[in-house]
């Protein structure tokens, strides 16, 4: 076993390496990663080490639903999904608010002439692949020559670049963080032409961070489909449980989000541009406008399965339409 562990860092993907070495000897932790996949965080926010086999694979991994999205999704559709640039050009209306391309010095060039001159304007850089909120990037108010050297420096790195204008966020989300632009994720599944919500639950920021990725501090609160009433506690991925956010002060159970039948609307049209693709999780803004998309993502379940305190594995499989060997 000592053997095979030693070979499995050494060839596996760094992420996979990482969560090894994290289990610090903690051999069933190995096993569920070797065997089935698990993440670290995973196995610590779904309670794996009090739960027998059968109880932790009734819990979607990112390794089964990654199965699952591959059986389920096109290709062609998932990356359009994936892609940030390639999902705004096919969905930009629904982003409200301008977004470019940036991989090349042209690219920079035209976007510090049209955005440096305004002592107001502010955009944000994120890897058109990337997600979880790694790679974002402020670009502060400068003149036009500050902002193409801040593009020229992302160029420099070797990767596609998204950069779109900053959202405006309304008051009713702002109110929970306003340090961050606090989402909503709507998760959607769509079979012969028909849109179903699924688990939606609240993503909100802490004081001084610019993003509010649960990776990056954020706390997460499942939300009722039907209502848009906040149904459980809010967590953090490090399992901790927060009856209250713990700055702001704002109570999580029984929030109701603003405008839902908009939200519920506008992620069903977005979800019909990808005939081919069943399942796609929504990251949606409410700006003193209405609702807009912040991006569409591969929609992992690490929020709901840890706040409602239960696997989704066989409804998720029932819902669309995949059996899966347990």
């Amino acid at each position: 076993m000592n053997l095979y562990i030693a070979a499995y860092r050494l060839l596996m993907p760094r992420r996979y390496r990482n969560y090894l070495r994290r289990a610090d000897g903690n051999v069933d932790m190995v096993r569920e990663t070797l065997l089935h996949g698990t993440f670290y965080e995973e196995y610590v926010l779904y309670g794996f080490a009090s739960k027998s086999d059968a109880e932790r694979r009734q819990y979607l991994t990112d390794a089964v639903r990654n199965r699952i999205c591959r059986r389920i999704n096109s290709r062609q559709g998932q990356r359009e999904v994936e892609d940030k640039w390639l999902c705004y050009n096919r969905c930009g209306e629904f982003y409200k608010r301008k977004a470019f391309l940036l991989q090349s010095s042209a690219d920079a060039e035209r976007i510090a002439s049209l955005y440096g001159p305004s002592a107001s304007s502010q955009l944000v850089a994120k890897p058109a692949d990337g997600c979880g909120g790694r790679g974002v990037r402020l670009l502060g108010a400068v003149d036009a020559c500050g902002l193409r050297h801040q593009l020229e420096s992302l160029l420099a790195e070797n990767r596609r670049w998204i950069v779109e204008e900053r959202i405006v966020q309304g008051d009713e989300m702002a109110q929970w963080n306003a340090d961050a632009v606090n989402t909503v994720r709507m998760n959607t599944i769509t079979r012969s032409g028909k849109v179903l919500h699924y688990t939606p639950f609240i993503l909100v920021g802490r004081k001084g961070s610019f993003v509010n990725n649960g990776a990056k501090g954020g706390l997460f609160a499942s939300i009722d489909v039907r209502s848009g009433t906040i149904i459980t506690d809010g967590f953090d991925e490090s399992g901790n449980r927060f009856a209250a956010h713990p700055d702001s002060g704002m109570t999580f159970c029984g929030w109701q989000a603003p405008r839902w039948d908009e939200v519920l609307s506008l992620t069903e049209r977005m979800a019909l541009r990808f005939p081919d693709v069943t399942y796609i999780g929504w990251d949606m803004a409410l700006t003193p406008e209405g609702w807009v998309c912040v991006e569409a993502n591969k929609g992992e379940f690490v929020a709901q399965q840890t706040t409602l305190g239960r696997g989704l594995r066989s409804e998720f499989e029932a819902l669309v339409g995949v059996a899966e060997n347990k």
